[in-house]
């Protein structure tokens, strides 16, 4: 049996287990569903062994193929990373840079920023996937992930990227008619005005005066799971908004900043992520750099 027949052969098998899926695998790997699965047909009979049970809708593992995955997965990674780590020069990466961010700052900040990194070097591919769902990053194939914090996964190197500000607002019309013309709000009056949501159950987190941070939950009018629509409702004067206060101010006087008596609203911590396991390739390294230095 030929060993880099075999190697590819086992890639295409670990990328079909992690995703249970041998149309996800070819996407992901840029070849056809076909040529998956008979590759993975074609390690199954040099091994001796079915690793794979296929159904018309599902793809699982047997025994023999979850014993592969728990030992080939983690050496291919290192594989990965040692050639990724040997073929790169530190001024011309190259190679496909997987990362998944917040769709709100991974719009505004993060994507400008990568896509000026990749203008810089034409023989890297990108992908960055938007997204407030956190990605489980190495069985996903992210080499990247930007999330708020706290982060408290022990299998992840976490790296301070930025503090954002986070502000209240809300629409000139809603501060006349709901708060009574009042931009200055106490957290009584706060806690009674319509307020609009990105996750469920969300709370804002507020700071006193003695430096202690609070959970505080708004009256939920309106939830919506994309940020960036929080605040076009808020310009449609549905209610209360907190969000980062770039992205207010950009809104003009369509919207109107709020205070709060006593209290701040707690910034976001931002950090990278990224495998602990897993050294870094040049690539990765110098696009958080990059997205640090201009983002």
């Amino acid at each position: 049996m030929n060993g880099m027949t075999s190697l590819d052969d086992l890639r295409l098998f670990v990328a079909v287990a992690r995703h249970s899926s041998f149309v996800e695998a070819a996407r992901r790997s840029g070849v056809p569903t076909s040529t998956v699965s008979r590759r993975v047909a074609q390690l199954e009979e040099a091994l001796g062994a079915r690793l794979l049970q296929r159904t018309s809708r599902s793809v699982g593992l047997t025994h023999e193929g979850e014993r592969l995955l728990e030992r080939a997965g983690p050496l291919l990674e290192g594989l990965t990373s040692v050639l990724d780590t040997s073929v790169e020069r530190e001024d011309e990466p190259r190679g496909r840079l997987r990362v998944t961010a917040p769709v709100m700052t991974g719009a505004q900040r993060i994507a400008p920023a990568l896509f000026a990194f990749a203008a810089r070097h034409p023989h890297l591919t990108l992908e960055l996937e938007l997204t407030n769902a956190v990605v489980p990053l190495v069985e996903e194939g992210f080499d990247l992930a930007f999330r708020s914090g706290p982060i408290h996964d022990a299998e992840l190197v976490a790296r301070r990227v930025w503090s954002i500000p986070f502000t209240l607002a809300a629409s000139p019309q809603f501060v006349k008619q709901a708060l009574r013309g009042r931009t200055q709000l106490d957290r009584e009056m706060l806690g009674s005005v319509p307020a609009i949501l990105s996750q469920p159950g969300g709370i804002w987190r507020l700071r006193r005066r003695d430096g202690s941070v609070e959970d505080f939950r708004p009256c939920e009018r309106l939830r919506v799971n994309d940020p960036r629509m929080t605040i076009a409702a808020a310009v449609q004067g549905l209610g209360v908004v907190c969000a980062p206060k770039e992205a207010i101010d950009q809104q003009g006087q369509a919207l109107v900043q709020l205070t709060l008596t006593g209290r701040t609203v707690e910034p976001r911590e931002l950090f990278a992520v990224y495998p602990s396991r897993r050294q870094l390739p040049a690539r990765v390294r110098m696009a958080l750099d990059w997205v640090m230095k201009h983002g």
